[in-house]
């Protein structure tokens, strides 16, 4: 099918709705198996172009790859650059769904592929053992707030429930990463830096699936960790990172502190932007996590690679 026969579907994705332009209409269906199907029949041999948006476009997009329909998932910046460049200023979901198909007959992205099931039950199995973990955290909240005996034995109760199920997935994870000899390779490999775990690993591939095939700027921008200029004219602005996958970012954080505390390597390139350079704290910390990134990225490259510990 040449561009000029193939007929774009532009989706909005949003957690409970799919928001979708096709043929000059506007139409909106829910974001479940059941809504996904109606949007299949009615657009049917489309090419479905959809923003990735931190894994709430995964069900629709997959559903579709796996009956053989084409769809691309892109980069949802570069639709806002690309709205704003045309003087669409104003955001809603039907207007994003319109622009993202105007998006794709300008620039005829590329098809997205299918990733194995061993991939998809991975990012599964790590997307709900960190729903589980905030859901604790918020509970754990609550239970120094609460005075109550009663409802005090209910929240550790719930408590309770929680550890029980959270590690239920990460044996599921263990058993997943043990049988799958390419995955363990990779953790082999990611946990030899000082400070990333199995989980922050598994993490890592689950939402980086591109690492170790990206170079090092390229891991920092999809982490969201490459600091960008703001410079005009004689005007030198501070560098400020944006953008990319927070969850990377989150994984990393704890990983970091540790690193700063037990990697002499990193300790030390630490130690020096805040000592002699006066970053803050949080920047040198960032900056740590950017090397850490890019390490990652370097030791599925080289196996050999390793990071000074």
């Amino acid at each position: 099918m040449n561009n000029q026969s193939k007929h774009y579907c532009g989706i909005d994705v949003s957690k409970k709705k799919l928001d979708i332009y096709f043929k000059g209409k506007v139409k909106q269906y829910d974001n479940t198996i059941k809504g996904i199907e109606k949007l299949a029949n009615s657009a049917k041999d489309a090419h479905y172009v959809l923003e990735s948006t931190g894994g709430y476009e995964r069900l629709a997009a997959w559903y579709l790859m796996e009956r053989d329909h084409e769809v691309s998932i892109i980069n949802p910046k570069r639709v806002r650059d690309y709205a704003k460049s045309t003087g669409q200023f104003a955001k809603t979901d039907k207007i994003d769904a319109k622009m993202i198909y105007q998006y794709a007959e300008s620039i005829n992205p590329r098809k997205s592929l299918l990733p194995p099931a061993s991939y998809r039950r991975l990012c599964a199995l790590i997307d709900r053992r960190l729903q589980l973990i905030n859901i604790r955290v918020a509970e754990l909240n609550r239970l120094d707030m609460s005075t109550d005996d009663f409802m005090i034995k209910l929240i550790e109760e719930n408590l309770d429930q929680l550890n029980q199920q959270i590690a239920l997935i990460e044996e599921q994870l263990k058993i997943l990463w043990v049988d799958d000899q390419n995955l363990s390779n990779k953790i082999s490999a990611m946990t030899k830096i000082c400070g990333i775990s199995i989980i922050t690993a598994l993490t890592i591939l689950a939402h980086l699936p591109e690492i170790g095939h990206l170079n090092k700027q390229e891991a920092a921008a999809l982490a969201g960790l490459a600091p960008y200029n703001r410079d005009s004219g004689g005007f030198r602005g501070k560098r400020f990172i944006y953008g990319g996958r927070a969850k990377i970012r989150t994984a990393l954080y704890m990983p970091a502190v540790c690193a700063i505390t037990h990697n002499p390597h990193l300790k030390i390139f630490y130690q020096r932007l805040v000592n002699e350079n006066h970053c803050p704290s949080k920047v040198a910390l960032t900056a740590v996590m950017r090397k850490m990134i890019v390490a990652l990225n370097s030791s599925l490259k080289n196996p050999d690679f390793m990071l000074a510990s």
